[in-house]
């Protein structure tokens, strides 16, 4: 039975009351590796620089590859786990933080004492699924990313159920169908939904939640909600933070630790609070997370410019800082960019 309640701290401020302690959920570290293949489709929308990157590519040099090139989060799991803590003791509520990086589980191992958490790319039919795997057990937790890693590089549609299954016998871990609507560069929608569908009758009953994003617009956020009700799911927050602003949504409990929240989950109760800064304009948050992944980080030797935190993929398959690539002389056409 789903027990889901969604409220908007801007209309209900009280609805903290009651609850000792708040959860943040699906936060992004250093770890995790965001491919720019996007880039040049947007690129290419701009007046003027669109004609710029047309004759760069067009130059001497071999045209750019951008499905080898990905950028990471600036934030180090230390201060990623700070600035959720802090939002959530503003609220006078205990803190629990499950960061969850892309396919890596380096910030959980690191952070002893907090949960090791993962978001899970799984590919399927003609697009890919994001599931977030949180709380996975110390011992065990490197083993079962090696795992979900060798599905990734050559998925088994028919292993996946067999997968999640081995999961939620797991106690304490909690398995979270993430953003349900979002596609990957290339992907068609009509080709993800019918996916979505089918992994739905595959494996429903093996979700323990419906994600609601803190960084997608509310139109996609009430469709999960019609998601998660035509398929009996609780519904669940996720921040999904990659800069600075810390999570947008939460979720209340009145849970001593991660395991007990979880099973709170698992049996179908959950309290999502949306808060303030969702209700910002989206091009606003976009703007200032921008400003927030290219801004210099002096405090963080090595990756102090956002050159050293682009990396592209080589012939060799070597991934290598645009700073070493660049050997600290920027191109013209970003010279423009902070540094």
């Amino acid at each position: 039975m789903d027990h889901s309640r969604v409220s908007l701290f801007w209309d209900r401020p009280a609805a903290v009351g009651g609850f000792a302690t708040a959860v943040c959920l699906h936060g992004h570290t250093m770890h995790s590796e965001e491919c720019l293949s996007f880039l040049p489709r947007y690129l290419y929308r701009i007046p003027g620089i669109s004609q710029i990157v047309r004759r760069y590519q067009r130059g001497p040099r071999p045209e750019v590859d951008f499905s080898r090139a990905y950028w990471t989060p600036p934030l180090t799991p230390p201060a990623a786990l700070r600035i959720e803590r802090r939002q959530i003791a503003d609220l006078g509520l205990r803190p629990l933080v499950s960061l969850t990086d892309h396919d890596n589980i380096d910030a959980g191992l690191a952070l002893q004492g907090e949960p090791i958490s993962v978001e899970w790319t799984v590919p399927y039919e003609r697009t890919f699924l994001h599931l977030g795997i949180h709380n996975l057990p110390p011992g065990s937790a490197r083993s079962w990313m090696s795992g979900m890693a060798a599905y990734t590089a050559a998925p088994v549609e028919s292993r996946l159920p067999e997968l999640l299954g081995e999961l939620g016998r797991i106690p304490g871990v909690l398995i979270v169908l993430n953003h349900p609507f979002w596609l990957e560069e290339g992907v068609e929608q009509a080709g993800h939904l019918r996916a979505l569908d089918r992994v739905l009758r595959q494996c429903n009953h093996l979700f323990h939640a419906f994600e609601l994003n803190g960084t997608r617009r509310w139109s996609e956020n009430r469709a999960v909600m019609d998601l998660a009700r035509e398929w009996s799911r609780p519904l669940i927050s996720g921040g999904d933070r990659h800069a600075c602003e810390p999570a947008a949504c939460l979720n209340l409990t009145n849970a001593a630790s991660f395991a007990e929240f979880a099973g709170e989950v698992r049996s179908g109760h959950s309290v999502v609070l949306f808060m303030p800064h969702y209700r910002q304009p989206m091009g606003v948050r976009i703007a200032e997370a921008i400003w927030d992944i290219l801004r210099p980080y002096p405090e963080y030797p090595g990756r102090e410019r956002w050159t050293d935190r682009i990396f592209y993929r080589v012939e060799e398959g070597v991934a290598t800082s645009l700073s070493v690539l660049w050997k600290h002389r920027l191109p013209w056409i970003v010279r423009q960019v902070p540094t």
